[in-house]
């Protein structure tokens, strides 16, 4: 039945969901939400980020810590301290998409269903939604849309590749597998030691990641581990 959603995220911030139970929470969630960042006719980044560690502690603590990596990229990248901390709250709000998405199925000790996948590829469209409501500065919405694209051009939700996806994005999609892979904070998979989490990323570099990014955040890894 989730096979047949669609959504849209135009510049209204519309959406559209069919024949799903979790289309109508996500409608009414989408209202409630809505009618919160409202209230905020200015940049309302610091009060969405609150929601955020609010209703989802666990994955604003991984955006936390992709926050850390992603910065110490970034300055490998010689980047000032105004851009530092876009990156950062680049890297903060990358999930904030999951805040929609049902903990069931964020806290699965199991790996997701084709179902429960669905629903998760959506959270960087759903983040962009809540960025619009929340005001947040159209620069910052997309760069956290863009965090699941891949160097060549096969991630999703626009299928960019190359320079195309923004530099920022492009670190903290780094940052973000490789929390994710070491982590403990994944019920249904161990998490990998340091160096198999590099070999990792080796593997994919020039596929999924940028080989610049890569080389850049494999130079900072041991200042981070200190």
């Amino acid at each position: 039945m989730y096979d047949q959603m669609s959504l849209e995220a135009a510049g209204a911030a519309t959406i559209r969901l069919v024949n799903s139970s979790w289309a109508n929470y996500l409608q009414r969630f989408l209202h409630h939400l809505k009618s919160i960042g409202q209230l905020y006719r200015q940049d309302g980044t610091l009060a969405l980020m609150h929601r955020f560690r609010e209703l989802r502690p666990t994955t604003y603590r991984h955006s936390v810590r992709v926050a850390k990596f992603a910065r110490a990229t970034g300055q490998a990248f010689g980047f000032d301290d105004a851009k530092l901390r876009q990156l950062a709250q680049t890297a903060v709000l990358h999930d904030v998409g999951k805040i929609l998405v049902p903990e069931s199925i964020l806290d699965a000790a199991r790996k997701p269903s084709r179902t429960e996948r669905f629903i998760l590829n959506m959270h960087p469209s759903l983040g962009a939604l809540l960025a619009s409501y929340f005001n947040l500065p159209a620069e910052l919405r997309i760069r956290t849309q863009h965090h699941h694209e891949r160097w060549d051009g096969r991630g999703y939700p626009h299928k960019l590749s190359g320079e195309d996806i923004p530099l920022m994005a492009r670190i903290v999609q780094v940052a973000d597998t490789y929390d994710a892979m070491v982590s403990t904070d994944r019920p249904y998979r161990k998490p990998l030691s340091v160096n198999d989490a590099m070999a990792e990323l080796r593997r994919h570099e020039g596929k999924q990641f940028d080989p610049r990014v890569i080389e850049a955040f494999l130079d900072t890894l041991p200042v981070q581990r200190v």
